[in-house]
């Protein structure tokens, strides 16, 4: 990898709608090229935002955005280069008129990429996303699936310096999705493509990303991806919860329903033995062994702990030494459900 790619400082951008507050405010994000981000939250965050601004589609009304060393709004050539080097794959594509063929050979049309090179550059993107021998396809006969990668393989065939992804495999089937998956790491090792994806699944910003930023409100925080699960929201009007696995429920307070994400931070999670007494009622109680300590400072340790769901928990180190607390240790995690933050997707 090399130096900076982009680096963004004390960034700001507000939607020009009256009717919305949302801010995306960026203190500090920096992207060696060649690198894989993960952007990571629950819709709402400003994934979306930070994609359009990192493919220089919206300009934040404050802070500073360098690109490649300079500023890409500078003048109208140096903007039309940029945004000819970052392309952005939105969520719901937009295909034009025509045949998947069509669709890949209109950006190096644009391009002014040599006519005879086209045939080849797009049977070897359409390859990639296994859509090969598709390029008469109609785009109108293409599934939803089809379409994304349709559009996935627009993109490749630029051949960009900055490939930026709003949810790639979404319409995708898991094991299509684990695919897509490794052709975007493999552009990222052997082309040098830079990646940026946004992605509810947090298993699949860590496969994938060599970095992980996660979003919530518009502003990064700080734990990150430790102990994120997503699900469907059910709620018997008191109480709501979400299943990431069948069967195994996260509890939190009050009505909510759809798709959420629900964020514990490992100071709020309480760990003992195994053969302790019972928890207080209502408490979310989840078992497992202690399978990684970590110190964060002379006086507490990080404590992975995997069982049906794996979680971290901050522990200060009189508890480790009190409870007994070891590689391998079975133990109960417990944390109230008014611990649990909750964004809604």
């Amino acid at each position: 990898m090399g130096g900076d790619l982009y680096r963004l400082e004390e960034v700001r951008f507000a939607h020009p709608f009256p009717k919305t507050s949302f801010a995306l405010e960026i203190d500090l994000l920096r992207l060696e090229a060649g690198a894989t981000l993960a952007l990571v939250g629950p819709n709402g965050a400003g994934k979306s935002t930070l994609l359009m601004i990192l493919a220089f589609l919206a300009r934040p009304g404050r802070g500073r955005l360098v690109y490649r060393g300079g500023n890409p709004w500078a003048s109208e050539s140096d903007l039309v280069a940029a945004r000819r080097e970052a392309v952005l794959v939105t969520h719901h594509p937009y295909l034009f008129k025509g045949t998947v063929g069509e669709n890949l050979a209109f950006g190096l049309k644009l391009r002014k990429v040599p006519e005879t090179d086209w045939p080849r550059r797009v049977g070897a993107a359409l390859d990639l996303v296994e859509l090969q021998g598709r390029e008469r396809a109609d785009v109108r006969a293409l599934s939803a699936g089809q379409v994304q990668r349709t559009a996935l393989a627009r993109a490749i065939v630029l051949k960009p310096r900055v490939l930026l992804l709003d949810e790639p495999t979404a319409a995708l089937d898991a094991a299509l999705g684990l695919r897509i998956e490794a052709v975007l790491g493999e552009l990222g090792r052997q082309a040098g493509t830079t990646v940026v994806f946004s992605t509810h699944d947090f298993s699949q910003a860590n496969r994938l990303g060599d970095d992980i930023f996660y979003l919530s409100e518009g502003r990064k925080v700080e734990y990150s991806h430790v102990n994120c699960f997503s699900g469907t929201a059910a709620t018997d009007g008191r109480l709501s919860w979400i299943e990431p696995k069948p069967g195994i429920r996260i509890v939190f307070p009050g009505e909510r329903r759809g798709h959420v994400t629900c964020v514990v931070d490992p100071a709020r999670v309480a760990v003992r033995p195994a053969n302790g007494p019972p928890a207080e009622a209502g408490t979310n109680v989840f078992g497992g062994r202690i399978t990684r300590m970590d110190l964060i400072g002379p006086a507490s340790a990080l404590l992975r702990v995997s069982g049906d769901l794996t979680f971290r928990a901050t522990v200060p180190m009189e508890e480790v030494s009190a409870k007994g607390l070891s590689l391998s240790k079975a133990v109960l995690l417990e944390f109230k459900p008014e611990s649990v933050e909750v964004g809604h997707d």
